[in-house]
């Protein structure tokens, strides 16, 4: 298969489902964060919406999860639960040719549907910060193993006062992983 993000380090099942979604040439965001992520390095991003930036942490996260562990591996936080069902859907289509799952947990919604989710150990958790640490503090949620922490919309994360749930989640996540902020307008 003959496509740009190739040569950014993404491998043939996400190629195979990027393509089925229409993504042919990499944004600038994608052509230069992609390969940093992929090389383990924190970082800040300010890009524009609708310039791809779920597809830089998405498509990063999954070319680098291990398919050996049971324990989710990525915590996505965002903001509103609108964004978290946008992110998980996004990310099951670009791992749809891989054996990788994600989840979204997130207020007003059932919490046995999620706990009943958790328990069948996705790789990625997509989320809101409060609905998180929820699922932290009862044990349904194993961090333990978390090497992506993705802080989505960071700015309207700090500006609709998830300030202390952030910085509570943090606390309980390992000291060694990979931290993403995107934002539009930092």
């Amino acid at each position: 298969m003959d496509n740009s993000f190739s040569k950014l380090g993404i491998g043939e099942p996400l190629l195979k489902a990027i393509d089925e979604m229409g993504f042919v040439t990499p944004t600038e965001v994608q052509e230069r964060a992609i390969p940093e992520i992929i090389d383990h390095k924190d970082l800040i991003i300010m890009s524009k919406t609708g310039s791809g930036k779920t597809a830089v942490f998405g498509l990063s996260i999954l070319e680098k999860l291990n398919k050996e562990m049971t324990a989710p591996q990525a915590l996505v936080l965002v903001p509103t639960r609108e964004l978290a069902l946008q992110v998980d859907t996004d990310i099951r289509h670009m791992a749809k040719y891989t054996d990788f799952h994600s989840t979204a947990v997130y207020g007003q919604h059932s919490l046995n549907v999620e706990v009943a989710a958790l328990a069948k150990h996705p790789q990625i958790v997509v989320g809101t910060p409060g609905r998180v640490y929820d699922h932290i503090e009862h044990r349904h949620l194993n961090v333990s193993q978390i090497q992506y922490l993705v802080l989505d919309e960071a700015d309207r994360m700090l500006d609709m006062g998830f300030l202390d749930q952030v910085m509570r989640i943090m606390k309980t996540l390992p000291k060694k992983r990979v931290t993403l902020l995107f934002s539009a307008t930092i």
